[in-house]
């Protein structure tokens, strides 16, 4: 069910809740771009809340992520297998930005604009502190200033990233680091203050996390004129030097709708035997992502843009991405930075690169949004990434990298499956090893650290939230003002406004400061005071499903006992 380096850590909070570490201070963990980092806050949190800490805050470094954290906590597998009822919210500088749930997903750069309410906030409670791809803060930055007094308060931090160095080379904030013959690293060695964890895209394919990856180079001619005003040609697979000039030529000219177009006829063949799959095209800027959006739409696949994590509607066409099979759900993203990382959607199997940033730790996270197992696409075995990608020494420095690290992999899988095959075989090492223990037992049952002393685990027939805190929230908020404006219509003669008057004189509070069971009690006392309806539900279907609705019998008697 878990993986290693799941494992590790949920052994590890198993140890910090029963006070067998009682000077660690942090974990480091080093994890594979898609090998499943996003379930470590929700172990932290299943396993420490509220023993060892009283809330989690959970930083990442773009918005759209913050919605993914939420969804991370109400993911039904989880919530039954590790037995939690833990969720979080979006928060962005706000006082109370837990609201009475068990933590919240804020950003980096919501931190750096503001941090009085934070550390108000550490200093009252006990807290988990994940930073989510912590290379984003540079040591001695404005970041790295903000967060300073967080760490220090906090009762455990996280570090979880998959690419544990800076594009720019310079330190990251709050990293211990050593120096060696070959430079400076960062020191994964354990302390009694750090533990580390490390989980290499080799582990990730043994454990069939992660999927193996199929490439294609294209290869072709790019000619420019330079500053000194000569003229300039070289195939991309033979330039040097000028490999820059040669790729930035390639991919501003046809030959960069040649690589889409390979790409993208690949994939219309490949989803009629795999439906579910997605197509990712990755661009150097918006101008580009704008052309490249036109030119796949003219060959009738459902595409759009997604450039900016700012923009509501990149958040909008990311969920439309991630939906499979339903009327608006789209086959083809177009995007920039959207790609570094974070961008979880299972169904992705081909990615078009068309930018020409050449770090390792980008392409790493770029390769990656292609190589998530997807569970509801069929066996692991079935499954492969397809990347499409300029044939230039640097990018092909990158892939032989990446295909060493796999073809070990591959190789240990294969053993394995034929040492399944031939069970009765035993060599002599594994012989003279097994008469060094007993055996007493064993069971498929949940593992140590998830077993002892949890909460019980939710049923089959417990009410599972279907969504996120912070939707959960704005549903009730529009309801809310649907309701008093309606009230207004029937109750007050048009005098709009009025019944919003009523509604914060009742509960003297900002409804945008409200948490759920407080918006939850304005509905109650609204369709108490004011029934517009014969049964007194919800105005509007969609509400109706919300979680703990209050039922009228009880809205009456908590409204009676308070006029009392």
């Amino acid at each position: 069910m878990f993986r290693k380096h799941q494992d590790q850590f949920g052994e590890i909070c198993y140890d910090l809740r029963n006070g067998e570490l009682p000077q660690l201070r942090s974990i480091i963990c080093a994890t594979t771009p898609g090998g499943g980092k996003s379930l470590l806050p929700v172990i932290a949190a299943a396993q420490l809340i509220p023993t060892f800490a009283d809330r989690i805050c959970w930083v990442v470094p773009r918005r759209s992520l913050q919605i993914q954290a939420e969804q991370e906590f109400v993911k039904p597998l989880f919530r039954e297998v590790l037995g939690h009822r833990h969720m979080v919210r979006r928060s962005t500088n706000e006082a109370d930005p837990c609201r009475g749930l068990s933590g919240f997903a804020t950003t980096y750069q919501a931190i750096g604009m503001g941090n009085a309410h934070l550390i108000q906030e550490f200093a009252y409670r006990r807290y988990i502190l994940v930073l989510d791809e912590p290379h984003h803060v540079e040591e001695g930055g404005a970041w790295d200033a903000a967060l300073t007094p967080l760490v220090k308060r906090a009762a455990l931090t996280v570090f979880m990233s998959g690419t544990l160095e800076r594009g720019n080379r310079k330190r990251i904030a709050f990293m211990p680091y050593r120096q060696t013959s070959d430079g400076e690293f960062i020191d994964l060695s354990q302390t009694n203050e750090v533990a580390t964890i490390s989980y290499t895209r080799r582990d990730a394919l043994a454990d069939e996390a992660i999927l193996p990856i199929h490439f294609e180079l294209m290869d072709g001619t790019a000619q420019w004129i330079g500053r000194d005003g000569a003229t300039y040609s070289t195939k991309l697979s033979e330039a040097l030097k000028d490999t820059p000039e040669a790729i930035y030529t390639a991919l501003k000219t046809q030959f960069a709708y040649q690589l889409l177009d390979e790409c993208a006829g690949h994939w219309t063949v490949y989803r009629q035997t795999h439906p579910r799959s997605k197509l990712l095209v990755v661009t150097a800027n918006i101008e580009d992502a704008k052309k490249y959006l036109t030119h796949v739409k003219r060959q009738g696949i459902k595409a759009a843009i997604a450039t900016s994590d700012d923009s509501s509607l990149a958040a909008r066409n990311i969920e439309l991405f991630r939906s499979v099979g339903l009327p608006k759900s789209l086959d083809c993203l177009v995007t920039v930075a959207m790609a570094y990382e974070g961008l979880d959607v299972p169904a992705v199997t081909h990615i078009a690169c068309l930018t020409h940033i050449r770090s390792r730790p980008w392409i790493e996270q770029m390769i990656a949004r292609a190589t998530r197992f997807d569970r509801e696409a069929g066996p692991w075995s079935t499954q492969m990434a397809h990347v499409y990608v300029p044939d230039d020494r640097h990018m092909t420095a990158i892939i032989q990298w990446m295909q060493d690290e796999q073809a070990a992999a591959i190789k240990q899988l294969k053993a394995r499956e034929q040492d399944d095959a031939r069970p009765d075989v035993i060599d002599e090492t594994e012989r003279a090893e097994r008469k060094t223990i007993t055996p007493v037992g064993s069971s498929g049952g949940p593992r140590r650290w998830s077993r002892v002393g949890k909460v019980a685990p939710v049923q089959s027939t417990s009410v599972v939230p279907q969504i996120v805190p912070s939707e959960q929230e704005a549903k009730l908020r529009d309801h809310i003002q649907d309701y008093c404006k309606q009230v207004d219509l029937k109750f007050f003669n048009r005098q709009w406004g009025e019944t919003n008057k009523r509604v914060h004189k009742q509960f003297n509070k900002s409804r945008q400061e409200m948490t759920l069971p407080q918006l939850q009690k304005v509905v109650a006392w609204l369709e108490y005071t004011y029934p517009l309806a014969a049964n007194g539900g919800y105005i509007g279907g969609e509400t109706n499903n919300l979680p703990n609705r209050p039922s009228r019998a009880t809205s009456s008697r908590s409204i009676a006992s308070s006029r009392r």
